[in-house]
């Protein structure tokens, strides 16, 4: 398989290999602009968070953590949809938003400059993981409201590399695609590519004839033997990508050395905190990590709790950056599944079960993730209704369907799994997917 060139592997040397020292300085002179910028033009800091732009006047790095509070998924989803706006809307350009399987999604709203701002800083990160200029590229996300697909092709249009929107195109021409065109590299929510190589061998097409050299996963985590078996399927380096819709996509990726994620920490603030005290952890301890936005002009966050649990570290990586490496993402703090690049949360689960109220009993239920042959699949068990119509199975798994934006079973809990719960506590998701 082909490994990144150590010589060619810069998009911009001279920031990605700024001293940790030069660094800090930046992120400190940063994080003062970004708070004044946040307090003096969002409603949603100056009320809800109280702050004022002579919150701004820390002195250090500990002070700014001591200083300004948490901002939570929950605080967004409570305030009104424009809340955190801090400019005029008729400069706004662009919206994305969270995957909206909580109550309702989040947006982030982008003007020029954010856009602009954006590209600049991810092209690093795509470049550092083999997208060239003379790159047949296949962007295989979506283009819709998730962030992946346009913000990504935005940040790669600045290598010049050829791309190929193939996002939400079906398997088969999806393989056509990658075929006829010789795309070397793409990018896709993690669980893609399994069910890539399924669909494949499913429908003989000759993997070897795919001329695959660079592969990028996102959206979600997943494990070294999954790793492992793309990369001998497809014949390919794969990497690691990390990011968050509230702040951006491609925040964040492996190198050629695959021993963490070099984060753009000068592009967003980092900070790992212990998820139920909040107090901020050293180097190279797992907690919660924390993001603050540098760039933002129309949503900014400040100190926004992701949920993903992680570590970072400021040693040297042998690929010559400096920027700090978070670890992959493994786990959440939340009770919430990770699948096909979305958050499952257990509250908008339960409210769809009691929107099928008339074909289940809607606490009756387990979402379960299984992987079967590189492919992982989601499986809802339920009790139905007495009376329910024969095609109810169907019904249900075509409503979730929709709101969920992935595909589903659904089975009745046999007699013996009924059996077997007796009176313990009914566990709502089950993810076998690494067992």
């Amino acid at each position: 398989m082909d490994t990144l060139p150590k010589k060619a592997s810069f998009w911009d040397e001279q920031r990605e290999t700024i001293s940790i020292t030069d660094l800090k300085s930046l992120q400190l002179i940063k994080l003062r602009e970004s708070v004044r910028f946040a307090a003096g033009y969002s409603i949603f800091y100056a009320q809800r968070k109280k702050l004022s732009p002579r919150d701004s006047n820390f002195n250090s790095l500990e002070e700014f953590s001591e200083k300004i509070p948490f901002t939570t998924k929950e605080d967004l989803l409570q305030s009104a949809l424009y809340e955190n706006l801090c400019v005029p809307k008729k400069d706004l350009v662009e919206v994305h938003s969270s995957s909206g399987t909580s109550a309702k999604p989040v947006y982030s709203f982008l003007t020029k400059q954010d856009i602009q701002r954006s590209s600049e800083y991810l092209v690093r990160t795509w470049y550092m993981q083999g997208i060239r200029e003379e790159s047949f590229f296949a962007m295989m996300a979506s283009y819709g409201l998730f962030s992946a697909g346009l913000l990504n092709h935005y940040a790669i249009q600045q290598i010049k590399s050829f791309i190929i929107p193939i996002g939400g195109s079906s398997i088969l021409k999806t393989l056509s695609i990658l075929r006829e065109l010789s795309v070397d590299s793409c990018a896709a929510v993690a669980s893609y590519y399994p069910y890539l190589v399924a669909m494949a061998k499913q429908n003989n097409v000759n993997l070897s004839e795919l001329q695959l050299r660079h592969i990028i996963a996102g959206g979600e985590p997943f494990s070294e033997n999954q790793r492992q078996y793309v990369e001998r399927e497809l014949n390919a380096t794969m990497y690691d990508q990390y990011g968050i819709c509230e702040i951006n996509t491609g925040l964040a990726g492996e190198c050629e050395e695959k021993n963490g994620l070099h984060i753009l920490a000068d592009y967003v603030y980092p900070e790992i905190v212990d998820p139920t005290s909040g107090k901020v952890l050293g180097e190279d301890q797992e907690g919660e990590l924390v993001l603050t936005t540098f760039y933002k002009q129309a949503s900014p966050l400040l100190r926004y709790r992701t949920g993903d649990m992680t570590s970072i570290s400021y040693a040297l990586c042998p690929c010559g950056r400096t920027m700090p490496k978070i670890s992959r993402i493994k786990r959440r703090v939340a009770d919430t599944l990770f699948y096909k690049g979305i958050n499952i949360e257990k509250p908008y689960i339960t409210k769809l079960m009691e929107d099928l109220r008339d074909y289940l009993n809607p606490y009756m239920w387990q979402i379960e993730l299984n992987t079967e042959a590189g492919r992982d699949f989601a499986l809802l068990k339920i009790v139905l209704e007495q009376g329910a119509e024969a095609d109810a199975l169907a019904h249900i798994a075509a409503y979730l369907q929709k709101n969920l934006d992935f595909k589903l079973e659904a089975r009745t809990f046999t007699a013996e799994e009924l059996a077997a719960m007796g009176n313990s506590k009914l566990k709502n998701f089950l993810d076998n997917r690494n067992r």
